[in-house]
């Protein structure tokens, strides 16, 4: 059984570095090496350090960045350690998001967690309104601190959950707050309960009439949350930013993703690999030349199935330039 469990963790790794090389070349292997040999010392020196600070007592902490300040909790295992050890979270997936973002916008942000991409949204660019959409009740409550700290306006926190019905459905708690998901988790520690809605319905209901950018991060959601925001997509047209959690989307679902979205006549306007936006030691290791991919969302998504990657996708009138980092 360990000898198989090896030779599986083996090939997934083969299949990873093989999928860099083809989308990055030779160097772009050779830093996903590199990648792969220091993420678990990195890792773990990073969980070490974030259970010394724990350890004093301390149950938030207040983080200031250029832009705008976050509160983070000490017990979360995730963003707050990102944000906190290494001051950053996602760098490139961050600057692209950035250079999307144009003045007067009204931005849906799904599954805001504590609010980091709110306050990169809000703080980078003159919006016009911000929908930010949290179940978790731990996360949700920092998300509104941190609106109220930076003295926001016309963002609406919301809490509950996006999918394609309405209800209730359960919600599995990760020691990651930015792992939380509605898709159950090896390393859930809860379930909850947590209200239901498709984007569709909200938007009649908050009587929004217009979305320019909806942003998602959803640990492989993403699929349900599509089906019930179709007519949104239909009547603006609106940039779709968001994590793909391509190793646990079926056959039929990733299907499911790549017609609809041809039906609607988007297209891939950039991707990059969530495992080259983690930092190493409080350090990218990247070349920021060739980090940021481009090709056909059918043929992207059908070749890679072994990563998350990170997708921004827009109608193919929409003009886009692709950001120098």
């Amino acid at each position: 059984m360990k000898m198989r469990k090896i030779k599986d963790k083996c090939s997934y790794y083969k299949r990873m570095l093989k999928d860099f090389d083809q989308y990055g070349g030779h160097a772009e292997f050779g830093r996903g090496m590199m990648r792969l040999a220091l993420f678990k010392p990195s890792d773990f020196v990073k969980k070490l350090r974030w259970k010394m600070m724990s350890a004093n007592g301390v149950d938030k902490l207040i983080l200031k960045f250029p832009t705008f300040e976050i509160t983070v909790d000490t017990r979360d295992e995730g963003i707050a350690a990102d944000l906190t050890i290494d001051r950053m979270h996602e760098p490139v997936g961050t600057e692209i998001l950035v250079s999307i973002l144009r003045e007067n916008m009204t931005i849906v942000d799904i599954g805001a967690n504590i609010g980091y991409f709110v306050m990169q949204e809000a703080s980078r660019q003159k919006y016009k309104q911000i929908l930010a959409i949290e179940p978790n009740p731990a996360s949700f409550a920092l998300l509104q601190q941190n609106i109220e700290r930076n003295h926001f306006e016309n963002i609406r926190a919301l809490h509950l959950a996006i999918s394609d019905t309405e209800g209730s459905r359960p919600f599995y708690i990760s020691k990651q707050s930015n792992l939380c998901s509605m898709t159950p988790r090896k390393d859930c520690t809860d379930t909850i309960d947590v209200d239901v809605m498709p984007l569709d319905r909200l938007m009649a209901k908050e009587k929004i009439s217009h979305i320019d950018l909806i942003r998602m991060d959803l640990e492989g959601h993403e699929i349900c949350v599509l089906r019930g925001m179709l007519e949104t997509l239909k009547r603006d047209k609106p940039w779709i930013c968001l994590e793909y959690h391509a190793p646990v989307i079926s056959l039929q679902d990733r299907e499911y993703f790549i017609s609809t979205l041809e039906s609607l006549d988007y297209e891939l306007k950039c991707f990059t690999f969530r495992w080259s936006d983690y930092p190493i030691f409080g350090h990218t290791l990247i070349d920021r030349n060739t980090v940021i991919h481009e090709g056909q969302l059918r043929d992207v998504l059908t070749q890679i199935t072994n990563h998350v990657l990170l997708l921004f996708i827009a109608p193919k009138e929409t003009p886009f330039l692709k950001p120098t980092l």
